[in-house]
C-alpha cells in the first residue's frame, strides 16, 4: 500500500512539473505545428499548381494556347533560344516551343525542381490535349493532339524517371540541413549551457579581450561545422549518388558563411533567454522550423504560393540551397552564384556582429 501511495504521489508531482515547466504545452504545440506544415507542403503537391510559370514562343499556335489557359502562368519570349535560357536560369519551370519548322513540339524542364518540373509537365500536356482532341499523329493514327508530339526534354539530365531522381534532390539540400542543425547546437544550446553553468563568466574574468574569446568561440565552431559539412558532402555523392558537377568549394564557402550567421543570430538569442525550453520556443518555431520546411530542402519553392515564395527568398538556407543545386546539377561557378554568396556575406556579417555584441554584453553585466 506505501508502495502504492509513493507510486501516485510520484504520477501526480510529474504531472504537474511537466505542466509548471509547460513542456507539455510547448511539445504539443511543437507537434501540431509540424504537422500542419507537413500536410500543408504535402496538400499543395496534390493541389493543381496554377501559378508554375511556363515559357512559351510570341506568335506560335502554342503561346495562343497557353495565355489563354488559367491552368499556367504563360511567359511570352520572342524566341526559342530565350525561352530555353529562361529555364536554364530559373526564370520559368518549363518552355514549350518548336526547335525548327514542321517539328515536334519540345517542352525543356527545369528537372532539379522535383514535383513542380512533374506538375508542370502535366499541365502543358492536359492543355494541349484539350485544345486538340482530334488530331493525328505522323503514321496517321488518333493521336491526342499535340501530346502525342511532346519530344521532353530535361535541362540538366537528371533523369526524372530514375528511381533515384528525388533522393538525389533531397540529399543536395543536406548540407544546408546540417549546417542548420549545428548551427543551433553549436552556438545557441552551447552558450546556455556555459551560462548555466558559470563558464562564460568565468571566461569574462580572463585578462584577455572578449572579443577573443568570442572570436575564438566563433572559430572553433565554424571549424566544426566546417568538418560536418564535408561528411555531409561525403554522404551527399557516395550514399545519395549525385555526382556534382560544380565547385564543391563554393559550397562549402556558403556552408560557413550561413553557419557563421546563424551561429551570430543563435549567440543574441541564447544570450538574452533563460533556459534550453525558451531558446527552443524562441529560436525553434519561429526560425528553424520554417527554414527547415520552406527553404527547398525538403520541396522544390516553386510549389509554393507566390507570397510564400516571396517569404522563402528572405532564408538564408534558401540561398545555400540555390547554391547546391547549382554545384551539383548545373555545373555551378562563381559567376553563376555570386549573387546568394553576396547575401550570405551580408548575413554572416551581419549576425555576427549582433551575436558578438549580445555575448560581450552578457559578459560584461555579470
Amino acid at each position: 500500500m506505501r508502495n502504492l501511495t509513493a507510486f501516485s504521489g510520484i504520477v501526480r508531482n510529474e504531472i504537474l512539473m511537466q505542466f509548471k515547466t509547460k513542456l507539455f504545452v510547448m511539445s504539443l504545440i511543437n507537434s501540431i505545428l509540424v504537422v500542419i506544415l507537413w500536410g500543408y507542403l504535402a496538400g499543395l503537391q496534390a493541389q493543381p499548381m496554377h501559378h508554375l510559370r511556363i515559357g512559351v514562343v510570341e506568335g506560335t499556335t502554342v503561346a495562343l494556347v497557353l495565355t489563354e489557359a488559367e491552368e499556367v502562368n504563360a511567359i511570352v519570349f520572342p524566341n526559342v533560344r530565350e525561352a530555353e535560357d529562361a529555364v536554364l536560369n530559373g526564370e520559368v519551370i518549363a518552355s514549350v516551343f518548336t526547335p525548327v519548322p514542321g517539328g515536334r513540339l519540345r517542352v525543356l524542364l527545369d528537372d532539379t525542381q522535383g514535383a513542380a518540373a512533374r506538375a508542370a509537365l502535366s499541365n502543358i500536356t492536359t492543355l494541349l490535349i484539350k485544345a486538340y482532341p482530334g488530331a493525328q499523329n505522323a503514321q496517321g493514327a488518333p493521336a491526342a493532339g499535340f501530346a502525342a508530339a511532346l519530344e521532353i526534354r530535361e535541362a540538366w539530365g537528371l533523369d526524372m524517371n530514375d528511381p533515384t531522381y528525388l533522393l538525389r534532390l533531397l540529399g543536395a539540400g543536406l548540407a544546408a540541413m546540417v549546417v542548420l542543425s549545428n548551427a543551433f547546437v553549436f552556438s545557441g544550446f552551447t552558450l546556455i549551457s556555459e551560462k548555466t553553468s558559470g563558464t562564460i563568466f568565468f571566461l569574462a574574468l580572463a585578462p584577455i579581450s572578449r572579443i577573443w574569446i568570442i572570436l575564438g568561440k566563433l572559430v572553433a565552431n565554424t571549424l566544426l561545422i566546417a568538418i560536418s559539412t564535408g561528411l555531409a558532402l561525403l554522404m551527399a555523392i557516395y550514399l545519395f549518388g549525385i555526382d556534382p558537377t560544380g565547385s564543391l568549394w563554393l559550397l562549402m564557402l556558403a556552408a560557413l558563411l550561413a553557419g557563421l550567421g546563424l551561429m551570430g543570430l543563435c549567440y543574441a538569442i541564447s544570450a538574452y533567454v533563460k533556459d534550453e525550453r525558451t531558446f527552443r520556443v524562441v529560436a525553434g518555431l519561429p526560425l528553424m522550423m520554417p527554414m527547415m520546411f520552406f527553404s527547398g530542402i525538403m520541396y522544390p519553392v516553386a510549389i509554393f504560393p507566390e507570397w510564400l515564395q516571396s517569404v522563402s527568398r528572405m532564408f538564408p538556407l534558401t540561398w545555400m540551397v540555390e547554391i547546391s543545386h547549382f554545384v551539383f546539377f548545373k555545373g555551378g561557378t562563381l559567376v553563376d552564384v555570386w549573387q546568394p554568396l553576396a547575401l550570405l556575406s551580408i548575413f554572416a556579417t551581419a549576425m555576427v556582429l549582433l551575436g558578438g555584441f549580445a555575448v560581450h554584453r552578457l559578459m560584461r553585466i555579470q
